[in-house]
This record gives structure tokens, C-alpha cells and sequence, in this order.
């Protein structure tokens, strides 16, 4: 009877730990669980860099300036007076670039050859105004510079433009030798400069990309630019003047419709600041999807060395364009046997670049051939990577005022066309400093098991030693006691074969 009263408190003991065991176990399964789904679904968190950038630790923003005339009133009436082959050709091309409005028939249509990038680049060259004529003067950190050796014609959707402190071809396009795309000589030495990389380490401050010398109108880059006025043929745009557009120097600008507007006769300040994205070495560990940037390595494009947004953007948009148009815009990266877009192609490309900007942003429709093949085009943003942004102000110019600075010659105050046509531009950090953003694991490995043992421990008394124990039993332990067991019954019944 005693016996009966003891066993049923330890039989109620056992149900009780039990129940106890099973629901701490099925509670820890469940904070685990969300644990898991936090280190799975958000892995990555955006935090302000604990030290500033300083301003000479990152290069001076390349800067693209391009003139709205596209052909010069001098060249367009020399053009139209001349019999000769070439220049009747040019005739045509300049028909079909001033004639905007899409209503008549165009006129040029470009054979399937490589030579007719070289057609389309002979003409710009011919009609548009060269860089040594549009940029007058240039002053960088106060020193009065040669403007052709600092500015280097650049081919863009707006033609051929000057660009500053864009690094060499070699360092931007992976073939250049095999691509169709202006060929001009550096002056200077170039680093092979990336957002990733940065600087090399025995880099002169004097090599492209040229880094920014302090902050301030004095210590930036300020240019004097001639519209010509008096030269204006056709705009590409509904003004007179100039498109500027300030980028990665390792990118290619896309000026058209992304460039700021400047008009003549005025001075303006525009103020660069720039933003820095970073990363932590240990954000490679987790999937492109979740992180939601790429570095170059990772990314493989085809034309550009160095992975950015815009130029994965550019070479995707080249890409789609061939596959539904068979041919590419002059201004997009392709190799010398690409056949290139005329102005017969232009409606096509033209849509084919809508449907894919609208196609990245995952929002809109738009009507598209039953025969067009949906874009594929993940450019995510890199990991490390650098813009600018600008804010600018700007007032009217006094041609007087401007010749005591030295910006315009005493000459051309005797001129009204030729006073009215120049502009002052002064492009300046406000800053020494900046802030930068990283990019790192905001629940790594190390985090998920860290609170996973601790949710165990708290809620079951769970560790590492308890592992191990549990490891012990189910192998070792049990092992053991198979060949104990084994051993006793040879020795009981040793004749039992």
C-alpha cells in the first residue's frame, strides 16, 4: 500500500516535466523560427559610415558639357552650296537631325555595315562646334589650365560633347580597341580609379581623375563657355545654350534627357555634393537578391570594366535594342560590326528604351509588338559606388564685370552676339567632409546562432556542453553498450555459435 502512494506523485512528477519540457521546446521552435525568418528575409542594414570621407579621398566629379546647336549656321550653309559626294550625303543627315517633328518620311537609312558609325562621326565632327571653340577659358583650384588638355571630346546621346576628368577608354570599356567610339589622346596620366578599389596606393594627385583640392569657388573648377548665338542652325532642345551633366568618372553620360539646362549670358554656382554607399567585406557572404547590390566581380558586363547602375543600365539598353530594332543608337556601347540606328530605326529604339526604363522601375504598361521579346534587366545599384548631386544658382552676367575677372577678352565687349553668348560656370564643393553610408549584415551566422543558444538556454537550459552530451549518448554511449551486451552474452553462453 505505501508502495502505491510513492509511485503516483512520481508518475505525476514525470507527466508534469514532460508537458513542462515539450511546450519550452515548442515556445523556444517558434522564437527560433522567428529568428530564422529575420536572418533570412532582412540580412542587411544601411547605417552612416562611423568615420566622414574626407574630400580628397574621392575624385572630382567628370563633368559633360554639351552645345544644343546641332549643326552651325556656317557649316549648314557651306553643306547646302556644295556639290561634293560628301557633302551631299550630309545634306541628308542634316535633314534628318533638324527634323524633329517625325512627320516627313525620313530620309537616311544606314546599311547593316560598320561604317556607318564612321558616317554619323564624320558628320558631327563637321557640323558641331569642337571643345576649343565652346570652352574658353578654365581655371581649376584658381590655376588657369589649357581647356584642350583637360577637356576631351566624348561621344553622348546629345552627339559629341567635352568632357572633364572622365578617366581613358581602357579604363572604362573592356575591349576598347573593338568598339566603335571616339579615339582621343590623354594628355595626362590616368589610375586605373573604381569605387571599389579607390585610389592606388602610389597615385599622384595629379593623375586622372583629378581629386578635388579644398572646398569653395576658389579651389573648384570654373569654365567660360561660347554658345555662338549667331552659329545656331537647330537646338536639340526648345532653347539656346548648353547641357551639363556632372558623373562617375568611370561612367558614360547619358545627357539628353538627364542633363541641366544652362542658358548664355548669365554666371552660375553649382554645388557638387557628393554620395558615398559602401560595404563591408562580410556583405559578399549573402545572396545578391537580399543584399540588393553587386559588385564587379560578381556582375559581369560585357562592355564596361567596372559594374554601376548606369552603365549596366547602358549596356542592357544596347543590348535590347539590337534584339528587337537589329541595330544600336551611335551612342550606346557596341562593337565595330554592330550595325547602327538611323533615323528609320529611331522610332524603334526609341520605344524599345521606354519599355525597358519603365520595365526596370516594375511599373506601367505600354503597347508592345507581338513579336518583341520582354527585357530581362536586373541592374541592381553596386555596393560601393559614388554619384553627385548638384544644386544651382545662377544670375545675369555684366560683360564688364566679367572682363575685369579676366573670364572674356576686352574684344568681346565691342560685340552684342558675342557678349551675349558667353557663360560663366564655377562648380565647388561646400564641404571638406562627408558622410558615407555602409551597407553591412545586420544578423550574420555568428548573430542567428548566438540568439538561437539563447532562446535554448533560456527556455530548456540548452548549451553547447549539452550537445556534445547528447552527441556522447547517441554514439559513444550507445556504441558502448552494444559491445558490452554483446561481450556478456559470449561470456554467458560461450559454446552458442
Amino acid at each position: 500500500m505505501h508502495s502505491n502512494l510513492i509511485q503516483k506523485p512520481r508518475w505525476r512528477s514525470r507527466l508534469f516535466w514532460s508537458v513542462a519540457f515539450i511546450l519550452a521546446t515548442i515556445t523556444a521552435g517558434y522564437f527560433i523560427n522567428t529568428v530564422y525568418a529575420k536572418w533570412d528575409e532582412t540580412p542587411v542594414i544601411v547605417s552612416i559610415g562611423a568615420r566622414t570621407t574626407q574630400l580628397t579621398d574621392i575624385p572630382f566629379p567628370a563633368i559633360t558639357i554639351c552645345t544644343m546647336n546641332e549643326v552651325r549656321k556656317s557649316e549648314a550653309d557651306r553643306i547646302n552650296k556644295s556639290k561634293n559626294k560628301t557633302d551631299i550625303l550630309f545634306q541628308k543627315l542634316m535633314k534628318d537631325v533638324c527634323n524633329n517633328s517625325n512627320k516627313e518620311k525620313p530620309i537616311t537609312k544606314y546599311s547593316n555595315k560598320s561604317d556607318g558609325f564612321d558616317t554619323i562621326l564624320n558628320f558631327m565632327v563637321t557640323v558641331r562646334q569642337p571643345c576649343h571653340e565652346m570652352i574658353k577659358a578654365c581655371y581649376f583650384a584658381g590655376d588657369l589650365k589649357n581647356c584642350t588638355d583637360i577637356f576631351n571630346p566624348s561621344l553622348t546621346d546629345e552627339g559629341i560633347c567635352c568632357s572633364f576628368n572622365k578617366v581613358k577608354r581602357e579604363y572604362i570599356f573592356r575591349n576598347p580597341r573593338n568598339l566603335s567610339d571616339l579615339n582621343v589622346t590623354f594628355p595626362m596620366d590616368t589610375v586605373d580609379w573604381t569605387p571599389e578599389a579607390g585610389y592606388p596606393p602610389s597615385s599622384s594627385p595629379d593623375t586622372l581623375p583629378w581629386r578635388p583640392r579644398g572646398s569653395g569657388t576658389h579651389l573648384g573648377l570654373t569654365i567660360v563657355l561660347d554658345a555662338e548665338l549667331q552659329q545656331f542652325h537647330c537646338s536639340t532642345s526648345a532653347s539656346v545654350g548648353f547641357k551639363l551633366l556632372l558623373h562617375n568618372p568611370v561612367e558614360t553620360p547619358k545627357i539628353a534627357d538627364f542633363g541641366s539646362l544652362i542658358a548664355p549670358g548669365r554666371e552660375y554656382r553649382i554645388k557638387i555634393k557628393p554620395v558615398i554607399n559602401n560595404s563591408t567585406m562580410s556583405l559578399r557572404n549573402v545572396k545578391e537578391v537580399s543584399r540588393q547590390c553587386a559588385y564587379s566581380q560578381d556582375k559581369y558586363l560585357q562592355f564596361y570594366r567596372t559594374y554601376t547602375k548606369r552603365n549596366c543600365i547602358l549596356e542592357c539598353e544596347a543590348n535590347y535594342t539590337f534584339d528587337v530594332c537589329k541595330c544600336v543608337p551611335f551612342y550606346l556601347p557596341k562593337d565595330i560590326n554592330t550595325p547602327i540606328c538611323g533615323k528609320e530605326e529611331e522610332s524603334c529604339a526609341n520605344k524599345a528604351r521606354k519599355l525597358l526604363d519603365m520595365k526596370i522601375l516594375k511599373e506601367g504598361q505600354i503597347d508592345m509588338p507581338e513579336d518583341w521579346i520582354n527585357p530581362v534587366c536586373q541592374c541592381l545599384p553596386g555596393c560601393n559606388e559614388i554619384s553627385y548631386v548638384s544644386s544651382m544658382t545662377h544670375s545675369h552676367m555684366n560683360a564688364s564685370f566679367a572682363a575685369n575677372k579676366g573670364y572674356i577678352e576686352e574684344a568681346v565687349l565691342l560685340n552684342d552676339e558675342m557678349r551675349n553668348s558667353i557663360t560663366v560656370v564655377h562648380l565647388y564643393f561646400t564641404e571638406t567632409q562627408f558622410l558615407s553610408y555602409y551597407k553591412t549584415e545586420l544578423f550574420g551566422l555568428s548573430e542567428f546562432l548566438s540568439s538561437t543558444g539563447g532562446l535554448l538556454g533560456l527556455f530548456i537550459g540548452f548549451s553547447f556542453l549539452s550537445a556534445v552530451e547528447i552527441l556522447y549518448f547517441a554514439s559513444v554511449r550507445l556504441w558502448c553498450g552494444i559491445v558490452r551486451r554483446r561481450n556478456t552474452a559470449v561470456n554467458n553462453y560461450p559454446f552458442v555459435e
